[in-house]
């Protein structure tokens, strides 16, 4: 799976923008949409929103650097979207929802590891 490694999070009053370390192409961007779902990196600490294409999956990486901004946006209740580029943006529609599943999933959870486990709580609790 190719990764696309989230730079900054602004929160505003209705929207989050989650802005990556890169500018993805118009040709690609058009191409993309919303896999609605998030999976878990617990050897890397890292949460990653999938979108998808024609030609597969991509992961939406965001490491742990980030996470308070995430925090911020998922506790405001907004709604998330991808800058892609600086015509496109992709509305990631289960964001909160996935991340209430993880955060309520990770807890007391041996199976992401207590490292993980720990990172997050201090995050998010």
């Amino acid at each position: 799976m190719e990764y696309l490694h989230v730079q900054s999070i602004e929160v505003g009053n209705e929207v989050t923008t989650v802005y990556l370390n890169q500018e993805v192409s118009e040709r690609s961007a058009n191409d993309l949409k919303d896999g609605e779902r998030i999976l878990v990196d617990s050897d890397q600490f890292a949460f990653l929103y999938i979108i998808e294409d024609h030609k597969g999956f991509r992961g939406i990486r965001f490491d742990e650097q980030v996470w308070p901004e995430l925090k911020k946006g998922y506790e405001s209740e907004t709604t998330f979207y991808l800058k892609l580029n600086e015509s496109t943006r992709l509305t990631l529609a289960q964001f909160n929802d996935e991340m209430t599943f993880l955060l309520e999933n990770i807890q007391g959870n041996g199976n992401y590891g207590e490292a993980f486990e720990l990172a997050v709580k201090s995050v998010f609790e």
